[in-house]
């Protein structure tokens, strides 16, 4: 099976049902298990021959270390085997968004929701370190916010085939030893020889933190950052918690004997804040923060500008009529003809929607673009990817719907745009113009079925 496609059945228990992207050694689908109905996320390794190599051994080998690890703020393993001589592990799928698109679309986090994710994290990377295993890419990619059986909001570290035991002095030239994202990457992890080690992830959470509080990382993160000095967190925030303050700060620090010992020692000090117990509303329709405010511009066509004030006529005292001294005489009110009229493009409906991550090519007259849809309604979607594009193109847009997996094609114009300093990463608010009939019905059935799942913990006012 060197080149699996929608369709294709895994050791006759797996159905691929939807394309979900490419990683750096393996293609990722979503599947169906045939006799349980659970959908998950199984990745097959691209370009095995059928002769082990040391991606496959790692790959397995990987496998076999998560499998002991179960932790609510990590992604679970549920599988792993060999297909037709193709390794294959399979992974819970998570529905939700990532913290790299709520970034690009929303600049910075408060510092409720970013204590209240450290947190998470840190306690996802002590389940890790305390199995002898180091995650290596911790960035907002590879954070993402979904809801726990219990129907809150909590973060699931995945991205977990990364991992590999601390406890040996790797050389950086081995598979997967670089593929940390550059920007929160640890110093010692930048030269060949120096051993990378748990303070080495919490580093790169430091490196998060900090981007989510000030809307880009640390300065100098792009080129040799040993040699340089990091921005104060306590000069460009200084109305931040100084707990919180100091837990970020402390990560950052260059020599890792200056860090956090461990994560648990991190997760004392972001608790310590007495901010990181909050409950967040990134997926709640309704809330402020929730996905109404990232996408605003999805809510109703564009606006037109309003029209100039009416002036009411000169006000003429009725006959007869005399006024209190130091009084004015009471304004006439304009007759209904004089009234500005509502424009009747706007709509004051609210339109439902959901976190709904799948891949979308966009093709118009800047050419082919990929990208990565976010949540998605039966008017728009959002849309992280690589560059920007004008607002007001309009552009096709080629997607597999939810539910049932097929793929769609739609024309839509880009409505707003906003970039991202840290990763130059777009955020991209699209809305459709004559969307299919498919779509819409695929689209209304996905977003209702997650709003009654929200409204049963939804603690905020009624719509």
């Amino acid at each position: 099976m060197n080149n699996p496609k929608v369709g294709d059945h895994i050791d006759d228990r797996y159905e691929l049902k939807r394309h979900l992207g490419e990683s750096e050694v393996c293609t990722l689908f979503e599947a169906v298990h045939r006799y349980t109905g659970r959908r998950v996320v199984m990745k097959l390794l691209r370009g095995s021959d059928g002769n082990p190599d040391e991606t496959e051994a790692m790959l397995l080998r990987d496998a076999f270390a998560l499998g002991r690890i179960r932790h609510p703020y990590l992604v679970e393993l549920l599988d792993a085997g060999i297909s037709h001589s193709v390794p294959y592990v399979v992974t819970a799928l998570l529905e939700g968004r990532s913290l790299e698109g709520l970034l690009a679309a929303r600049g910075t986090l408060t510092p409720e929701e970013t204590a209240t994710i450290g947190r998470q994290i840190a306690l996802a990377l002590e389940a890790l370190h305390r199995n002898g295993l180091l995650h290596g890419d911790v960035s907002p990619a590879n954070v993402w916010i979904v809801r726990s059986p219990l129907g809150e909001e909590q973060v699931v570290l995945r991205n977990l085939q990364m991992t590999y035991e601390p406890r040996k002095a790797v050389p950086l030239e081995g598979p997967r030893r670089r593929s940390g994202s550059f920007a929160y990457r640890a110093p010692e992890s930048n030269h060949n020889g120096r051993v990378v080690d748990p303070r080495s992830d919490l580093f790169s959470l430091g490196v998060l933190l900090f981007e989510c509080l000030v809307g880009r990382p640390p300065q100098g993160l792009a080129s040799e950052r040993s040699d340089g000095e990091f921005p104060s967190l306590r000069v460009l925030r200084p109305e931040l918690p100084g707990a919180l303050t100091f837990a970020v700060e402390r990560c950052l620090r260059s020599s890792t004997s200056e860090r956090f010992s461990c994560a648990r020692d991190l997760v004392g000090s972001l608790e310590a804040t007495h901010i990181a117990f909050s409950v967040t509303r990134f997926l709640s329709g309704s809330s402020a923060q929730g996905l109404r405010a990232i996408t605003p511009l999805l809510e109703a066509p564009a606006r037109r500008p309003p029209p100039p004030p009416v002036r009411p006529p000169p006000v003429t005292p009725l006959p007869g009529a005399n006024p209190l001294p130091g009084t004015n005489p009471q304004p006439v009110v304009a007759p209904p003809a004089l009234v500005a009229e509502q424009p009747s493009g706007v709509s004051r409906r609210k339109v439902a929607r959901a976190a709904y991550a799948t891949p979308v090519r966009i093709i118009g007259h800047h050419g082919v673009m990929e990208g990565r849809i976010e949540d998605i309604s039966t008017r728009g979607v959002l849309v992280i990817s690589a560059k920007a594009l004008e607002i007001g193109v309009v552009v096709q847009m080629s997607f597999a719907l939810p539910g049932n997996g097929v793929i769609v094609q739609t024309n839509a114009v880009l409505r707003w745009v906003r970039i991202a300093p840290a990763s130059q990463r777009a955020a991209l608010g699209f809305e459709f113009q004559v969307p299919p009939l498919a779509l819409r019905n695929a689209v209304e059935i996905y977003v209702a079925q997650r709003e009654s799942q929200s409204d049963i913990n939804d603690i905020g006012p009624a719509r």
